[in-house]
């Protein structure tokens, strides 16, 4: 049974997906009444890659979680593109171009090339953030800030040593969820902050857009996510009750919503969809309810693909595979 901080975070993970979703289709859409408030898909993402970092900062190597996400990665790819090709929207060509999805083509998936990457250096990030100390941690991520940040188009150093989709700044975020994991910094009011934050945020994205930088590297997105984070680490949710079981049929499969609902080919079509149905209630309502049941469904797909590699064998090749690439980094 997951303790109670981390079914908070479950939810988190769930939220920060439903933000993901809903900028995504929401931005693309072109729908000029789509709420600021659903724009926040940067703060989202950096919340996702911080609960990575807290959860695997002093956890143990396991290549299994690199094998799992590139196989399932390469999964969907390819089953989206070859159900598409047999209702004539694919070629045998995308068929076999949607087998590399960490390729630079239209099946990449950006977020998934850098987070392999950090996960496969994460055993060398874990040994040395736990052999410093707190001061040289901070130093570590003061630097990290100062060199990969932006809050103006100029400051610190803009694009100048990589933007908010580089290795370095996944790295960044990634480090800051280990900082919060060995050091938990205390502070009563998170959430607060984490409002005031979120407030900023939009008046930014509103009034200053032109001045002030809100991707995922910048200082406010940054602060945002710490802070929203922090907020829900220390939530009091019970691990008894419907929302526990809701969150905990969910959670473990929210990553099929992103591999599926950014899928290189199936991006247009989620959107023809939702325009089909858009006028029957508040555009952001209706995007928000579109998202969940993007959610929901891709988590009722992943339990089937769960299912299939498991009584397929692909579950047993991985873990054997894993297991000697485990001993490689043991010695």
């Amino acid at each position: 049974m997951k303790t109670q901080r981390q079914i908070s975070l479950e939810i988190l993970r769930i939220l920060c997906m439903l933000f993901i979703v809903t900028g995504h289709i929401g931005g693309r859409s072109g729908i000029e009444s789509f709420s600021s408030f659903a724009t926040i898909a940067p703060h989202a993402v950096n919340c996702f890659v911080l609960i990575s970092g807290y959860f695997l900062i002093n956890a143990k190597f396991k290549s299994e979680r690199l094998l799992r996400t590139f196989i399932e990665t390469v999964f969907y790819s390819l089953t989206i593109t070859v159900v598409l090709y047999f209702f004539g929207k694919a070629s045998l060509y995308d068929i076999a171009k949607s087998t590399m999805p960490i390729a630079p083509t239209k099946f990449s998936y950006w977020f998934v090339n850098k987070y392999l990457a950090v996960i496969l250096l994460s055993p060398f990030i874990s040994k040395v953030c736990i052999s410093i100390s707190k001061r040289q941690y901070q130093i570590l991520l003061v630097s990290l800030l100062l060199i990969g940040s932006s809050l103006l188009a100029v400051f610190p150093f803009g694009e100048l040593f990589g933007n908010g989709f580089s290795l370095l700044w996944m790295g960044t975020v990634f480090i800051t969820g280990g900082y919060l994991r060995l050091h938990n910094p205390q502070f009563k009011y998170w959430g607060v902050a984490a409002i005031l934050l979120l407030a900023l945020y939009n008046v930014c994205h509103l009034y200053l857009n032109n001045i002030v930088l809100l991707g995922y590297n910048s200082l406010i997105t940054y602060a945002l996510g710490i802070t929203t984070f922090m907020w829900f680490k220390n939530l009091p949710v019970s691990n008894n009750g419907t929302v526990a079981k809701v969150t905990m049929f969910i959670a473990p499969h929210v990553f099929a919503a992103y591999l599926i609902h950014e899928q290189g080919l199936i991006r247009t079509y989620i959107i023809d969809v939702l325009h089909k149905f858009n006028g029957y209630m508040p555009t952001t309502l209706y995007l928000y309810l579109f998202g969940i049941v993007v959610i929901v469904l891709s988590a009722i797909a992943d339990k089937g693909r769960v299912l299939l590699f498991k009584h397929t064998g692909i579950d047993k090749l991985t873990n054997r595979i894993a297991s000697k690439l485990n001993k490689l980094y043991e010695e």
